[in-house]
């Protein structure tokens, strides 16, 4: 097993460990997102540190390290949409519920409904 293997499995279970905490605390999602813009600005500001890292760790090319890095970004970025939007649906279904309790409340029940 390759070092960018041994990395990218390693990320991979750790964006899954983020994903679990962002679910319970917004502060580590937007900081792994300040750490996303962070690394984005080092990287434009020293290129070379992109190559020299990629060679850290046995990859041939900066550009190679990048996409591996990219790659975990935007599989955790999806997670945290994802999870975005399950809790969006949770709500929604709550308020619906809570509206159609409220209907059926005030009209006296299912008596007074004409279809």
């Amino acid at each position: 097993m390759s070092w960018i293997q041994v990395i990218l499995i390693v990320g991979l279970v750790l964006m899954g460990f983020l994903a679990w905490l962002v679910l319970r605390n917004k502060l580590f999602g937007r900081l792994f997102f300040i750490l996303q813009f962070v690394l984005g600005v080092v990287f434009v500001i020293w290129p070379d540190l992109s190559t020299r890292c990629a060679n850290l760790i046995g990859i041939g090319r900066g550009t190679d390290f990048l996409l591996y890095l990219l790659i975990l970004f935007v599989y955790f970025s999806g997670m945290c949409i994802l999870a975005k939007f399950r809790q969006i649906e949770r709500r929604q279904t709550l308020l619906i519920r809570q509206l159609a309790l409220r209907g059926a409340v005030k009209f006296g029940g299912p008596k007074n409904v004409s279809l």
